[in-house]
């Protein structure tokens, strides 16, 4: 019993210790405004819905005079929230999964490995807004830049029965 006991208190410090992942110290939030768009009524379920925005601003210059910090202090820029809220209320249970990415504006499509933003298993919960999961990519040469296009992907457990009006809200991390 005592040779399980120490093997299982051994085994809880390994996994607390050896999971963590050091992200650097915190230099400031990038927080931008909220993004509206609309998903129409009759999107099927056959392929994935892509909403998408092109030259959206970064405006990394004006983050890193208000916090004063330099370019050089950077070293990452992570995903810290995503929230996505119908506007008229409605139920948005008839979607599965939501997936943010956010790309170069001259890449023609964002890519799987270009997401900022998830969730999954939505299918058939009775709500009208989701937070999703910030990714586990870092975004530093891309929101150093001007310019960046962001893609809202949407995949259907059934046919939209409506149009829903979203509001997305999100915001990045900076750490040096």
């Amino acid at each position: 019993m005592k040779k399980i006991l120490g093997l299982g208190i051994m085994a809880l410090v390994l996994l607390a210790s050896s999971c963590r992942d050091d992200v650097g110290e915190f230099l400031f939030e990038m927080t931008y405004p909220p993004r509206t768009l609309s998903l129409p009524a009759g999107t099927n379920t056959f392929t994935a819905a892509v909403l998408s925005a092109s030259n959206i601003p970064t405006n990394y210059p004006d983050y890193l005079s208000s916090s004063g910090h330099s370019a050089g202090d950077v070293n990452k820029i992570l995903p810290r929230f995503a929230r996505l809220e119908s506007l008229d209320g409605l139920d948005i249970g008839f979607l599965s999964e939501i997936s943010v990415r956010i790309c170069p504006i001259n890449q023609q499509n964002c890519t799987i490995a270009d997401e900022a933003f998830y969730i999954d298993d939505l299918y058939r919960r009775n709500i009208t807004s989701t937070a999703l999961q910030p990714g586990l990519g870092n975004f530093k040469d891309l929101l150093s830049t001007d310019l960046y296009k962001m893609e809202i992907v949407f995949f259907l457990g059934e046919i939209a029965p409506y149009t829903v009006d979203f509001r997305l809200d999100y915001g990045f991390e900076a750490f040096q």
